[in-house]
C-alpha cells in the first residue's frame, strides 16, 4: 500500500488500508500542510477561516512518532532557482535539502511588490489593492510580446478565501473586456491558471506564483496582528506550502511592509517566519541571516585553485562554489558578454565529487538535473590535470571558446 502526500490523509482514513497490505510505503512532507477539518469553521473569528482546532493527525505524523523506519529524499528538483526554495530550506529543512543552482548571478527568483492598498477588515476580508495589482500582472504576462513570458504557467495564492474570490471575479472582467487571454484559464491547457488558497494548494505548482498576502493595515492605517490561519498552531505548514509553488519565479504582493509585523505581539511562529519571508523578498539573500551570494566560499582543494588560476591566465572570470546548499558547483565561468550569466561550469573531482555514495547519482543525476537548468558543464579529472597540466587547460579553454564563438555565431545570425 503506497500513501503519497501522506501529511494530508487522516489515520482514520488511511487505517482500513493499512490492515490489508503486507506492506506499506507512506510518502510525505511533515513540514507540510496537515488534515484540516473543514466542519470547525469558526463564524465568530471576524479575521480567520479555520478554527482553532481544525488541524488533525495524519497517519504520517503517527507514523513518524512510532518510529517507523525513515529515509529522507533530500534532492529538490522542482525550483528551477535556488532562490525559491532558500528560505524554507533554511527555516524548515535545516537547510538539508540538496537544492542545484541555476546558470545566473545574482538570483533574484522571489520579489516584492508593494501595491497602494488596504485590508478590509470585518465581513470583507480581502485587500482590493493587491487584488487588482495581480490582476493586472497575469494580463501583462499573458499579452507579453516576449514568448518566453507569455508561454509560463501562472498560480495565484491567497491567505483566504475571500481574497480568492476577489481575484477571481476581476480576472472574470479581465477575461470578458480581453478574449485574447482566454486561451490561459482553458482546461485543455496542460497547466491553466489557478487561484487558490492557503488550504488548497498543496501540491499544485506553476512557473510563476503571485502570492497574494491580503493582511495589512486597515483603512485607518492600524494592524491587528490577526493573519488567520498563521496565528493557530501549524501555520508554518500553511506558509511552507505557499512559498514553495512556484519553479521559476514568485512575486509577493502586500500593502504591509515587514516592519510593521511587530513580533513582540504575538507568539506565533508563523507570524515571525511571514515577517522575515517579506524581508527576504525584499532584500533578497542577506536576510536569510547568512548571505547568499552566486558564489559561496573559496575552492576546496589545491587542484581547483590550480584550475582556476590557470583559466583566470586565459582571461577567464572564474566564481568558485556555485551554490547555497550542501551541492555547490565548483567553478564557474561568467560569460564575457552577459555579466549575469554563466557561460559553463567546471565540475573537478573534488570533495564534491567524492561525496556522492552512488556512481549514478553522481554521474547521472546531478548532470541531469543541472543542464535542465540550462547550464553547460565541462569535467576537469585530476590525472589528466597532474600527468598533462598544459595539455588539459588548453583542452578546457578551446572547449570554452568554442562555445562561446558558438552563442555569438548564432546571436547575429
Amino acid at each position: 500500500v503506497i500513501f503519497d502526500e501522506a501529511s494530508q490523509i487522516t489515520v482514520w482514513d488511511a487505517v482500513g488500508s493499512l490492515a490489508r497490505g503486507k506492506q506499506v510505503i507512506v510518502a510525505g512532507d511533515p513540514k507540510q500542510m496537515p488534515p484540516t477539518n473543514f466542519f470547525g469553521r469558526s463564524d465568530d473569528d471576524p479575521d480567520g477561516d479555520i478554527d482553532g482546532e481544525g488541524d488533525l493527525e495524519s497517519i504520517l505524523d503517527e507514523l513518524i512518532g512510532a518510529s517507523i523506519p525513515q529515509r529522507v529524499l533530500n534532492l529538490h528538483y522542482r525550483s528551477r532557482r535556488e532562490s525559491l526554495i532558500a528560505f524554507s530550506n533554511s527555516r524548515y529543512y535545516d537547510s538539508s535539502l540538496i537544492t542545484f543552482p541555476a546558470p545566473v548571478h545574482p538570483d533574484k527568483g522571489v520579489s516584492l511588490v508593494k501595491p497602494e492598498g488596504f485590508y478590509a477588515r470585518g465581513k470583507a476580508r480581502h485587500n482590493q489593492g493587491e487584488a487588482k495589482a495581480i490582476v493586472a500582472e497575469i494580463v501583462r504576462r499573458l499579452t507579453s510580446d516576449d514568448p518566453a513570458v507569455r508561454s509560463q504557467s501562472i498560480g495565484v495564492v491567497t491567505f483566504n478565501t475571500e481574497q480568492q474570490s476577489l481575484i477571481e471575479d476581476l480576472l472574470d472582467k479581465a477575461r470578458a473586456e480581453d478574449p485574447g487571454i482566454e486561451w490561459a484559464f482553458s482546461e485543455d491547457e496542460l497547466e491553466p491558471v489557478f487561484v487558490k488558497n492557503l488550504e488548497t494548494v498543496q501540491g499544485d505548482e506553476r512557473d510563476v506564483i503571485l502570492f497574494s498576502i491580503t493582511y495589512g493595515p486597515d483603512e485607518a492605517g492600524h494592524v491587528t496582528m490577526n493573519f488567520g490561519p498563521l496565528n493557530r498552531t501549524g501555520g508554518e505548514r500553511r506558509l511552507n506550502v505557499a512559498m514553495t509553488r512556484a519553479r521559476s519565479e514568485m512575486v509577493v504582493f502586500s500593502t504591509m511592509p515587514p516592519e510593521r509585523i511587530d513580533l513582540a505581539r504575538t507568539q506565533a511562529r508563523a507570524v515571525a517566519d511571514l515577517k522575515h519571508f517579506l524581508e527576504y523578498a525584499e532584500r533578497g539573500a542577506s536576510a536569510l541571516g547568512a548571505a547568499v551570494h552566486g558564489s559561496m566560499g573559496d575552492f576546496e582543494s589545491p587542484f581547483e585553485v590550480a584550475v582556476a588560476r590557470g583559466l583566470q591566465e586565459k582571461g577567464w572570470t572564474v566564481h568558485p562554489q556555485i551554490g547555497v546548499s550542501a551541492y555547490r558547483i565548483d567553478m564557474g565561468i561568467v560569460h564575457p558578454d552577459k555579466p549575469g550569466i554563466y557561460l559553463a561550469g567546471i565540475e573537478c573531482d573534488g570533495a564534491m565529487y567524492h561525496s556522492s555514495a552512488y556512481a549514478r547519482e553522481r554521474d547521472k543525476i546531478r548532470q541531469g538535473v543541472l543542464e535542465g537548468l540550462g547550464w553547460t558543464l565541462y569535467r576537469v579529472w585530476s590525472t589528466d590535470w597532474w600527468t598533462n597540466k598544459h595539455k588539459a587547460l588548453e583542452e578546457l579553454d578551446a572547449v570554452l571558446s568554442e562555445k562561446l564563438a558558438g552563442e555569438r555565431a548564432s546571436k547575429d545570425s
